[in-house]
């Protein structure tokens, strides 16, 4: 995923699975906290963080502090919560939301009230090592389209 900088907008082409297995990898979860206008993980915060996962590992968001909830999409993409939602925004720190990533892709998710703030990230999933497995992936889009000029 990438933030264009003449824009502002976040765009990406999904990705397309062609053939996927899997051995049956030990499965991993991933916890992500959430504080202030903030998504956390390993140091790193909103979209620069890098999680990379496997098909079957778990994201465990943690409220920290804050008025929260975490939205699958990306705010105003018209797909928002349609992968996951943890209800509605709340303030009470230790509450925990998981999901589980079955498909290898990138994932982006979301803060609903601080989602115009930065509080956006995402999550890629790509087949574990030791995996058989193909991925298409299309290019990224970022700022205007060039038009064809008739022949």
């Amino acid at each position: 995923m990438q933030l264009c900088k003449s824009t502002g907008f976040l765009a990406a082409v999904p990705i397309t699975i062609l053939l996927f297995a899997s051995p049956g990898a030990q499965a991993e979860v991933f916890e992500v906290t959430l504080q202030g206008f903030w998504f956390s993980y390993d140091g790193q915060q909103n979209m620069d963080i890098e999680l990379t996962i496997s098909p079957g590992d778990t994201v465990r968001w943690l409220w920290v502090e804050g008025f929260h909830n975490v939205v699958s999409g990306f705010p105003g993409d018209g797909n928002e919560g349609e992968l996951f939602l943890s209800g509605p925004p709340i303030g009470e720190p230790g509450t925990i939301f998981e999901f589980t990533f079955l498909e290898p892709g990138v994932f982006g998710y979301h803060c609903h009230p601080h989602g115009d703030f930065g509080m956006i990230s995402f999550v890629t999933v790509i087949p574990a090592p030791g995996s058989v497995g193909m991925l298409v992936a299309g290019g990224l889009l970022c700022g205007p389209r060039r038009r064809r000029r008739p022949t």
